[in-house]
């Protein structure tokens, strides 16, 4: 079971890369095609990363969210199906330049930590902990994707602003379109945000854990989740887009950024993954 595991990791990592290489000639050649075939391969890659996920969550007896490797490659599987959700929905393209190599990272650093299936802690054997982290990592997905849209949003207004636009920045989707995909993936993440923190909660008072809501990782993402709710708060009540909006999506997604690869392993006194 190991084997095909690792088999199909490698398979999706390759077809990831391979997407990302189409992504980046189409935005230099505006082949509809290789936009094709980018979207094809991820869209294989992701499935052969559902069949590895799968197969660990059969080997390991337990959702594959315990340790570094397993909890890295459900992000990098999370963040590809939301990108491909939204990327049906929107049809924005040149998305894929970001997130895919965003993808790849989280699956790089996962490859780093493989160990073999954990024996889950007693606080970790209940549904509640499944749900959180699929919720956590559903709504940190969404957000990488409102993330890299307002990255590009903001790139290339400042390149309009001083009238340097270049052969590539000048085939980048619209600043409207890209406003308009910043506040779809924010709509999508801030309800499983909002949820995966409840849930969170609930299995800390479930579990007795003794001042919780003062732990490096809670205080973080009530920040985050603060901000994102002033996002929705402003874009729908007080009608902010644009660049106010985007430097919100962003300064999110730096807190959510700073829970998984700061306050998890070095901060939390009590998210624990495994034995």
């Amino acid at each position: 079971m190991a084997h095909v595991q690792v088999v199909f990791f490698w398979f999706a990592y390759l077809l990831y890369a391979g997407g990302f290489v189409c992504f980046a000639y189409f935005l230099f050649s505006r082949r509809e095609l290789q936009d094709r075939l980018g979207m094809a391969c991820v869209a294989a890659g992701w499935l052969l990363e559902t069949m590895a996920l799968a197969a660990r969550w059969v080997e390991a007896g337990h959702a594959p969210v315990v340790g570094g490797y397993e909890s890295m490659a459900t992000l990098s599987w999370a963040i590809v199906a939301v990108y491909l959700i939204l990327a049906w929905r929107t049809r924005v393209k040149a998305l894929g330049l970001y997130v895919v190599p965003a993808a790849l990272v989280f699956l790089t650093i996962a490859w780093g930590r493989y160990a073999p299936p954990a024996h889950l802690v007693p606080a970790l054997k209940s549904d509640i902990v499944v749900i959180h982290v699929g919720m956590i990592f559903t709504a940190l997905a969404a957000f990488l994707v409102a993330g890299g849209a307002a990255l590009i949003y903001l790139v290339e207004d400042i390149a309009l602003k001083r009238r340097h636009i270049g052969p590539v920045l000048g085939r980048l989707p619209s600043l409207r379109t890209l406003d308009q995909l910043v506040g779809h993936a924010v709509m999508t993440g801030l309800p499983f945000l909002s949820m995966g923190i409840a849930a969170g909660a609930i299995r800390a008072e479930k579990f007795g854990v003794e001042h919780w809501w003062r732990d490096a990782v809670v205080a973080l993402a009530v920040i985050a989740w603060a901000i994102y709710a002033g996002f929705v708060y402003a874009r729908l009540a007080a009608g902010w887009t644009g660049r106010r909006t985007a430097w919100l999506a962003i300064a999110g997604l730096v807190c959510l950024l700073a829970i998984r690869l700061v306050a998890v392993p070095y901060l939390s006194g009590f998210h624990v993954w495994g034995k």
